[in-house]
């Protein structure tokens, strides 16, 4: 059997210019090879030369038995959509699946929706994908009632097999399939950081329940985490075989566990390993694990994505946000005491969010961090803040992909969306210009802050110039076939 798992072609954000492959594509395909017999291939769209026209000519060419395509984000699904279109359009007889946060969060539209899509996989995918994969290989998947995390039609109706349970334990999970990729793709090159730098994903999960957040609406509001041994394993496996060396952790949470905090720096201090690494965290646990904090930035931890919101008490309710101003403030106050820098991470456009609210927020962060995160409020379906704005009638925004956190998708009940489009680019060009930052993109001391100022720099002189960055290679999917006359 021959298996292909997509990642479909998409648009990179010009500012950072990076790309990381799908965590869940590589665990699922280290999971199917060492379950069944078949043969697989990862196919990281975003990396090729012709995204869609590679795409196209490699399933036209291989007709695979078994075509997997995740969506791992609302803002991807459009993306997705389109290339199990492309899939089944230029193969009828593989079985078309698809997985992902998003797919299984909306399962029924998308089965309702997508007459080309023949399964997918609801919640966690190794278990359940290399089951389906077995059995369509030995009887046609004609019978798969049995498999848990399913759903897929059946004369007109949607099925859903009973819920699979979250595996328990990480850790016996193989290494990522990174042998399937070409780790050594333009794409995975983070501009600023060098070729040495690549995202990890070391737990699923977290155990707060934000009302935005899709990612704990998936995983059930759990956290899991592999052991800090594993971690650390992994780590090791990409510096000699790949040269990594700068390491990102693309979790909600990555020291969520206090146990797994400490094995990871017991491990990674025996290792002998000289890394670099930021990760992203609650402020909660960074007060909690202050006492850590200077065997960290020891160890190598440069920059801390602190997870701020609002400090407007009404909004933080709204998002069911457990946190204060105060809070925040104690957690930006120890990192910077142990020279960490603090990214912070603002959200712009709730319900109660006024000019002031706004204004507010921003005096907070703009002497507090060195980088700032300016997203806008989305509401992700099938979280209960989408639910809300949808019953409440205020989705002004049908395209998915605009779910991205940088387009305004509703009002508040003061502003309007383009109101507060326009206060977030107004306090973003304000944050960026500052002279410390500029004067910091050229002479700061700190490597790590110079790179980071420098990439936005770099980002908004494209801007102001009028010459915005251009993919290389990247067409639409309706470009590629119009260009090749239609015949992918």
């Amino acid at each position: 059997m021959h298996i292909v798992l997509v990642d479909p072609p998409h648009k990179l954000f010009a500012g950072l210019r990076m790309w990381t492959p799908s965590f869940g594509l590589l665990s699922l395909a280290a999971s199917v090879q060492a379950k069944t017999e078949a043969t697989v291939e990862i196919l990281d769209c975003t990396t090729f030369t012709d995204p869609w026209g590679d795409l196209a000519h490699r399933i036209a060419a291989d007709k695979p038995d078994l075509i997997g395509v995740t969506c791992s984000a609302t803002c991807l699904s459009p993306e997705a959509v389109e290339a199990i279109k492309l899939a089944k359009k230029l193969s009828p007889q593989s079985v078309v699946v698809a997985g992902g946060s998003h797919f299984s969060l909306a399962a029924e539209e998308m089965l309702s929706s997508i007459e080309e899509l023949d399964y997918l996989v609801i919640g966690e995918g190794e278990e359940t994908f290399a089951a389906l994969a077995s059995r369509i290989a030995k009887k046609g998947g004609e019978n798969v009632d049995d498999i848990p995390g399913l759903a897929f039609r059946r004369d007109g109706t949607i099925v859903f097999t009973k819920p699979r349970n979250l595996i328990t334990d990480l850790d016996a999970l193989p290494m990522p399939a990174y042998h399937l990729l070409d780790m050594e793709a333009g794409a995975y090159y983070w501009h600023g950081m060098g070729r040495r730098a690549f995202g990890i994903s070391t737990s699923r999960g977290c155990g707060d329940r934000c009302a935005y957040c899709s990612e704990s609406q998936f995983w059930g509001g759990r956290w899991r985490g592999r052991s800090g041994r594993a971690v650390v394993e992994e780590i090791r496996y990409l510096n000699r075989h790949y040269g990594k060396s700068l390491f990102v952790f693309n979790e909600n949470t990555f020291n969520w566990s206090r146990a797994r905090v400490e094995e990871f720096l017991q491990e990674l201090g025996r290792s002998g390993m000289k890394i670099n690494f930021w990760f992203q965290s609650r402020v909660r646990d960074i007060i909690r694990d202050a006492d850590l904090m200077a065997e960290f930035k020891r160890l190598g931890l440069y920059e801390v994505m602190l997870g701020v919101e609002s400090i407007n008490p009404q909004v933080l309710d709204h998002y069911h946000k457990r946190q204060d101003r105060a809070l925040a403030q104690e957690a930006i106050d120890i990192l910077r005491r142990h020279d960490i820098m603090v990214m912070t991470n603002v959200m712009f456009g709730d319900w109660y969010d006024t000019g002031e609210t706004l204004q507010e927020i921003f005096a907070f962060v703009k002497r507090q961090g060195d980088f700032l995160v300016l997203t806008v409020t989305t509401p992700l379906p099938g979280t209960r803040y989408y639910e809300e704005a949808k019953q409440a009638g205020l989705i002004e925004e049908q395209d998915l992909g605009c779910y991205d956190f940088m387009h305004p998708i509703v009002p508040t009940k003061y502003l309007s969306r383009d109101e507060v489009g326009a206060l977030q680019q107004k306090y973003l060009r304000k944050y960026y210009t500052q002279p410390r930052i500029i004067w910091g993109a050229l002479f700061n001391r700190n490597p790590f802050r110079r790179m980071a100022y420098r990439l936005i720099m770099r980002y908004v002189w494209e801007h102001a110039t009028r010459r915005p960055w251009q993919q290389p290679g990247y067409r639409t999917l309706t470009e590629a076939a119009f260009l090749a006359g239609g015949n992918e």
